[in-house]
């Protein structure tokens, strides 16, 4: 990257695809995440998991869905989240969670909804001072060198909302005798230069807690990873396909509250 550019510049029309499968079943799934300029200063990531073939088949094409819109901070070197929504996804049936973070009124409002239908709302006050992260701006913060320098050895806190019971999300980078002794293990140890483990204490894949570790390149663009202990699936491993960039937003499939996709880039 360039001392110059803000990080929205630097990610934007960024495409990220990948395959996942566990056990002897490879590949089960696929997904993909691009990161798109609104213009006046907002982005979003757009990211979608789906189950494929017989699993597909079998779970109803299940599909993860997270969208996060996003600002920046200092001079456009930071990624600040405004809204983030996970989507579950099966067949028409579906759940949605989303929370809003209303930095004038100081105010972190979460919602529930399930096939249209309202689940619950909660407010949340922001602390003076406080910066929170969602799980979309953590990843891109991080390859962005915003919490610091990322070698072998560092670990990161980072705070996702403010609760009686904080939701954190632990990165460790594990040191290089790890690094290098995980890698011997590997099959493909090409580009498999930092080994980054990342704890997310928040709900996650239909676990209380998410768990994951990804294998990233010199460049910070990851090559392949795992997430752990998938209800039905255990451990899921992933592997990215390509890696490039699109001038065009990839088409959405976010349910309308009929149950029905979009099938509409955000705007």
């Amino acid at each position: 990257m360039k001392p110059e550019d803000s990080i929205g510049d630097f990610f934007t029309g960024e495409v990220l695809r990948y395959e996942v499968g566990f056990w002897l079943i490879d590949p089960l799934g696929g997904g993909v995440a691009d990161f798109r300029n609104l213009g006046n200063g907002r982005y979003m990531v757009y990211h979608v998991g789906k189950a494929e073939g017989l699993v597909g088949w079998l779970t109803g094409y299940r599909r993860e869905i997270y969208r996060s819109t996003m600002t920046t901070l200092n001079n456009g070197k930071r990624l600040i989240p405004l809204r983030f929504e996970e989507y579950s996804v099966i067949g028409e049936w579906y759940r949605k969670k989303t929370t809003t973070y209303d930095y004038a009124a100081r105010k972190v409002i979460t919602e529930g909804e399930k096939e249209g239908k309202p689940l619950g709302r909660e407010e949340i006050d922001i602390p003076p001072g406080a910066l929170y992260d969602d799980p979309v701006t953590a990843f891109y913060n991080l390859r962005f060198g915003v919490y610091g320098k990322v070698e072998p050895g560092r670990e990161f806190l980072l705070n996702t909302l403010p609760s009686k019971r904080p939701e954190i999300i632990r990165i460790r980078v594990a040191p290089r005798e790890e690094t290098e002794r995980r890698r011997e293990a590997e099959k493909i140890k090409t580009d498999k230069d930092l080994l980054i483990q990342i704890l997310i204490d928040r709900e996650m894949w239909g676990r209380k807690k998410g768990e994951l570790e990804i294998w990233f390149n010199r460049g910070l663009v990851p090559v392949s990873g795992v997430v752990k202990d998938i209800p039905f699936f255990g451990n899921v491993r992933g592997r990215r396909t390509w890696h490039g960039h699109s001038p065009v937003p990839l088409p959405e499939e976010v349910p309308n509250a009929d149950g029905k996709k979009s099938g509409e880039p955000g705007k």
